[in-house]
């Protein structure tokens, strides 16, 4: 059940250009390899490397090594000048080892390279699903998923500009596997709402999600600063089965002083809620230590303490025993837009993936982008 949960730990900065539903670009890029000094590449076929100084290699079928040179990079004896495209005869290429849509760009990434698959936001959104949410749940469940995530890829083009591509490939955007995660099932998913997104007002709209909310989702303003009218929040009876709904962790109250040690936190005696948002989640922390008291965001806390063990920020209790810390809670998430466990229950309960994102979504549209 791991793999749900990925997008829990999304840390959203939004895009202030990006939301035109209007000339929709065909193409994205994905930082799948960041950093890199070396990596290896290769197809099936043959496939042809091309630099920026229109230099050209046709490369037989198999594996070769890219490394960093003094000039950009060197394949054999060749040294090429960055950045550099890698395309397959075949449309399959590897980058250590795993098969991805598309084609392979390099880029410079200080005195290192980056590897960036440029692909079809289609081709992509494959590569992303079954890293998502769970491949055998309910086709309408997965249908759900497919629309949120390409319209979310769609609204956050702008996430990694400085760095040279529009996505990365971890759970900062959405987690992508590339070819040989796909499944048939989430394939099916992507062909049968091909193009669909959802928007607002004539926008993209921001289709946050998480794994479960825990009975009610909640609104963005108490994580992010800001709001949508589709994101105020809503009742949610579906997700009761998700195995997560109620956690229990114990925490060295040390190590959570370390982890917040830019706040000057000393030894913590104890830690209460003071306020909550309108779903119950608790707005904010009061840590009384050693050095006085410290007030942070919950949300904030979570994520710097370990949002693994500490699954959300609704709080049923917080004790304090000795040097451990004993929190109790429910949900696993942020807690804002769809609430995939949320999502699986309505579709098993007979609702079409239509219902279940104007349910989550309330007040948004559904329409189909024509790429250019």
């Amino acid at each position: 059940m791991k793999k749900i949960f990925a997008c829990a730990l999304l840390a959203l900065s939004l895009c202030a250009n990006a939301h035109s539903i209007d000339k929709v670009q065909k193409n994205i890029a994905v930082g799948i390899i960041l950093d890199a000094s070396s990596f290896t590449t290769g197809s099936s076929k043959d496939f042809i490397v091309s630099d920026s100084a229109k230099k050209q290699l046709k490369l037989t079928k198999g594996i070769t090594t890219v490394a960093c040179s003094s000039k950009g990079v060197r394949i054999g004896a060749h040294n090429l000048v960055l950045p550099v495209t890698i395309k397959p005869s075949n449309g399959i290429i590897f980058a250590n080892s795993k098969p991805y849509a598309g084609y392979l760009k390099l880029i410079k990434s200080d005195q290192k390279i980056s590897i960036i698959n440029v692909l079809t936001v289609e081709d992509y959104v494959k590569g992303v699903l079954p890293k998502e949410m769970v491949s055998t749940w309910v086709i309408e469940a997965l249908k759900t998923q497919a629309v949120i995530s390409r319209t979310y890829t769609l609204s956050n083009l702008c996430r990694h500009k400085r760095q040279g591509f529009n996505m990365c490939a971890t759970t900062h955007c959405q987690v992508y596997g590339g070819l040989r995660d796909e499944v048939p099932t989430t394939n099916q998913a992507v062909q049968e709402t091909q193009g669909e997104v959802l928007t607002y007002d004539g926008k993209f709209a921001q289709t946050l999600f998480h794994a479960a909310c825990g009975g009610r989702t909640d609104n963005p303003k108490y994580l992010w600063k800001w709001e949508a009218p589709y994101l105020k929040g809503i009742k949610c009876s579906y997700c009761h089965k998700a195995p997560h709904i109620k956690w229990e962790q114990e925490i060295d109250a040390n190590l959570i002083s370390k982890k917040l040690a830019n706040n000057d936190i000393g030894k913590i005696k104890k830690i209460k809620v003071k306020g909550k948002t309108s779903s119950g989640a608790a707005k904010e922390l009061e840590i009384i230590h050693s050095k006085g008291k410290t007030i942070l965001n919950a949300y904030k806390f979570r994520l710097a303490v370990d949002a693994h063990k500490i699954k959300s920020h609704v709080f049923n209790s917080i004790k304090t025993n000795g040097d451990k810390i004993y929190f109790k809670g429910k949900g696993w998430g942020h807690k804002v837009g769809l609430c995939q466990w949320g999502a699986k229950g309505m579709a098993e309960k007979g609702k079409t993936y239509k219902k279940i994102l104007e349910y989550f979504y309330p007040g948004t549209k559904i329409e189909t982008v024509i790429y250019k």
